[in-house]
């Protein structure tokens, strides 16, 4: 075993600690062989397990340099000399596959980009993408991913073009002469395919990324390399799961609060960097693009578009012109912008948790959905007769506008419960106040205006047509595009009216938010915080720190130095262990606190409480049930000798073998790389169950990052990160005096008795540190009596049911006989409750309290068990 050096005093600085190699070193090596020789180490590695993408990189790099000079427009075919001839034989499009018969130019396609801007998204994207699929499927099934993807993805996306073009669809017809090369194309497809080899954490975000990331270009871009390219990771994902069919596991796969947060956060900052990618394309094609007018198209004339559209009827050209005018001015650019921005506040909220983001992101996408409906759907269909858009065009934008963010607000509002950080509710009341009493004041003066200078307005609107046409001028421009306006500005008085309202109500919606973001519950219970942790520096129980997490109430008591954390549910006040603080012993402390639970009409049932606390509960005539086993060691008299002691001592050498080390830290200390593999390891171990995460007194990984907590964690000489382990903290009179094991998870392939090492390692930390008890924590249902045998009915049926049905999926009763191996003292655990009565709902309320997100469809799963 590697020697530990002394550690720092307990409640020090966040530190990063490995134990030290064996006393025979090798000597120094010199400075320059010790810079160097990792970084040839690095290329060399790089060079054996991304050969494929070096090789495909060289092929792309020399592809464009050959054909771009053909060329100035993508999409355009080249006409001039021998490289005219290799761009017909090897692009792809509707007009070479399809009309021409080359089939094979779909995987020629791929040998090169058609620009600079393609290429250096190739360098960006497509190559960090190759490199990560090329290192979980091997340089074979890698280049099969490339060419399947690829191939399929675009004969099929030619397929639809030319379903397209036969029925007369607009969009078919305008790119049926263009010519493709797309590299990016058979990156993304061989990424998708290789995330099906991947854990459930990024598997997951690679495919909702991908996903979204190419149904963002299909809409605000439009190219035909769009369609190839979100066809592609379609069958990416298929291809993966043929290919790993043996590995996937055909079952629901869950996520974490964390896990869910990240992933809702991303979707909604997708969808508001659309019109950004509109601004950045080439060209525009998309149907939600029109902002990218502006950026290519003279405005016509007023008076000129609306005669046209009233004389030629709605024609493409008409509808452009009118877009055009509508949207001409930095106002309606600003109307484009501002929402991404809210977007984007709104995703960096999402992933902090709060649940004011949620909602607020949730509306707006509703609103953008409702928008979508009102300028596709009736827009379209009040159209003259005789004169409309194409009824595919409509269909694409109409569901486009309007399934895509209805479909991310649902999935934002049946997810909410991850989103635990609420604000104040005089914030969220000012906030809503604030933004629609601004609505109606700036739609009052955009109708007021426009009655004004009805006269420089064409053609010239009567009231009834000013006051319909206000709450369009609040409408992103995304938009606008197939709905014919009722008016427009003809000089710069009313133009400035008709751009500015939308603006600024979009301003002060987005600088709004600020305030309910900011203030949130726990700044208003902020002396309640500072006094629990006052009273905790003075004394607790060893699950006392879990008091801290999120869900609990306080209770202080205003004759004496102590608290209690608890959480009311279905009218029963569930304690968070015992009191905690100088006083925490007087049994008029839980007196006053079952008083105080009788005048708000609760029911008060203290858990997991220590059976010496026990007799305090047994002297009020209380009664009590067993709960839980707490397991204790002593670092003081820790020792590995003896027969008992030979599977912890097997695990300890075989960790030495294989170069393992520990790190001894806070969260944020963390490196970013060992945090990553921290959530992926986390991730995996709560896909991998039935039911949700579990919590009340059983931590995840948004517990892990309290500053007071500690990891112990267990890396290979590779920086692998292979089991971590949190420590909470116990105070005596304002000093650690003892560590609760909560958070203990290990990656899947990881070394068989790596989690007995961390736990021996974490001994002989507290050894050196003197500490006189180190818990193992309480195995939570494992074990179950009453102490009391009138009370062995309901409730300890209902409990050990419970222990039963979770065993299965979270194995406490396993967990408690693998802690048994340190030959720990055994400490039962209490529930005491004054009111036998009130038992089987004390048992729900525990149950509950574990389970808060439980589903009707996990219940079910729960009783199926």
């Amino acid at each position: 075993m590697t020697e530990v050096p002394t550690p720092s005093a307990p409640g020090a600085p966040d530190e990063t600690h490995r134990p030290t190699v064996p006393a025979a070193k090798k000597p120094a090596a010199p400075a320059v062989k010790t810079s160097t020789t990792p970084l040839l180490r690095v290329i060399r590695d790089t060079v054996r397990t991304s050969w494929v993408t070096i090789v495909y990189t060289v092929i792309v790099i020399i592809g464009t340099i050959l054909l771009t000079p053909v060329h100035s427009t993508p999409g355009h075919p080249a006409h001039a000399s021998w490289q005219s001839e290799l761009h017909r034989l090897l692009g792809t499009g509707y007009s070479e596959a399809v009309v021409a018969g080359r089939w094979w130019t779909p995987l020629t396609a791929v040998l090169a980009a058609d620009s600079v801007a393609s290429l250096v998204l190739f360098l960006l994207v497509g190559v960090p993408a190759l490199v990560y699929a090329e290192r979980r499927l091997g340089a074979a099934r890698t280049v099969l991913a490339m060419v399947v993807t690829a191939g399929v993805g675009t004969w099929i996306g030619l397929g639809l073009q030319a379903f397209g073009d036969s029925r007369g669809e607009l969009w078919s017809a305008h790119v049926a002469t263009f010519v493709v090369f797309d590299p990016v194309t058979a990156a993304l497809g061989a990424l998708v395919t290789a995330s099906a080899f991947s854990g459930p954490l990024w598997r997951r975000r690679i495919r909702l990324i991908s996903l979204l990331g190419t149904l963002m270009f299909v809409l605000y871009s439009g190219l035909p390399q769009d369609l190839y390219r979100i066809l592609a990771v379609g069958i990416g994902v298929a291809l993966g799961e043929l290919l790993a069919r043996r590995r996937i596991i055909r079952k629901r796969q869950r996520s974490s609060h964390h896990e869910i947060r990240v992933l809702l956060a991303s979707a909604v900052a997708m969808l508001g960097i659309g019109p950004l990618i509109t601004i950045l394309s080439s060209r525009h094609l998309g149907p939600l693009a029109p902002i990218a007018l502006l950026l290519q198209d003279n405005v016509p004339d007023a008076n000129g578009a609306v005669d046209q559209c009233r004389f030629n009827g709605n024609s493409m050209q008409c509808i452009h012109d009118l877009t055009l005018l509508r949207i001409d001015g930095p106002g309606s650019i600003l109307l484009s912008l501002v929402p991404m921005v809210a977007m984007l506040l709104a995703a960096r909220g999402l992933v902090r948790g709060r649940r004011f983001a949620v909602w607020f992101a949730a509306i707006l996408l509703s609103v953008f959905a409702f928008a979508g409906v009102v300028s596709f759907g009736f827009g379209v269909a009040a159209k003259p007769d005789g004169t409309h858009l194409h009824a595919v065009e409509v269909a694409v934008a109409l569901w486009a506008s309007v399934l895509v963010p209805l479909t991310v607000a649902v999935l934002l509002i049946v997810f909410r419960r991850s989103f635990r950080v609420r604000s104040t509710r005089q914030s969220i009341v000012g906030y809503l106040s604030i933004v629609v009493l601004s609505w109606f004041v700036l739609a009052t003066v955009f109708v007021v205006g426009s009655s004004i200078y009805s006269n420089q307005l064409s053609p010239r609107p009567d009231l009834w047509t000013i006051i319909l046409s206000a709450p369009e001028r609040f409408i992103p421009v995304s938009y606008l595009r197939h709905f014919v306006p009722g008016f427009l500005p003809i000089d710069e008085q009313a133009g400035a009216l008709y751009h500015a309202v939308g603006p600024i109500w979009w301003s002060i919606v987005l600088l709004g938010t600020i305030w309910p973001l900011r203030s949130v519950l726990d700044e208003l219970h902020g002396a309640d915080v500072k006094r629990v942790g006052q009273l905790l520096a003075q004394g607790g129980d060893s699950i006392s720190h879990m008091n801290t997490w999120q869900g609990n109430r306080y209770w202080f008591d205003q004759a004496a130095d102590a608290g209690i954390g608890y959480r009311v549910i279905s009218g029963v006040a569930v304690t968070t262990g015992e009191p905690f603080g100088a006083d925490r012993h007087d049994p008029e402390v839980v007196r006053r606190f079952a008083a105080f639970c009788d005048d708000n009409g609760w029911t008060p049932a203290f858990y997991s409480v220590g059976a010496d606390y026990g007799r305090v509960f047994h002297e009020m005539g209380w009664r009590s049930l067993q709960v839980a086993q707490e397991t204790v060691l002593h670092p003081v008299t820790w020792s590995t000798t003896g027969k008992k002691w030979q599977d912890i001592r097997s695990s300890i050498n075989r960790a030495d073998r294989a170069g393992m080390q520990t790190i001894w830290s806070s969260y944020g200390a963390l490196s970013v790389g060992v945090a990553r593999q921290i959530t992926e390891i986390s991730e995996e171990w709560v896909a991998d169950k039935e039911l949700p995460e579990m919590g009340f007194t059983l931590g995840g990984l948004e517990e892990l990052k309290a500053p007071e907590v500690r990891l112990l964690i267990a890396v290979d000489g590779d920086g692998v990160v292979h089991a971590v382990t949190s420590w909470l903290p116990v105070y005596g009179d304002g000093a650690v005096v003892s560590w609760t094991l909560d958070f203990m998870r290990r990656r899947s392939d990881s070394m068989n008795g790596v989690m007995e090492y961390l736990i021996a390692e974490a001994a002989l930390r507290f050894q050196a540190d003197g500490i006189q008890e180190m818990s193992l924590s309480a195995a939570p249902l494992a074990q179950l009596g009453g102490s009391d045998p009138a009370d062995d009915g309901v409730i300890e049926r209902l409990l050990r049911y419970l222990g039963d049905a979770l065993e299965p999926v979270y194995g406490f009763r396993s967990l408690l006989a693998f802690k048994n191996k340190f030959q720990p003292e055994e400490r039962v655990l209490l529930l005491c409750y004054a009111d036998p009565i009130a038992l089987p709902q004390i048992g729900l309320a525990v149950a509950r309290a574990y389970l808060p997100d439980m589903s009707v469809r996990d219940a079910a799963a729960l009783v199926r068990q």
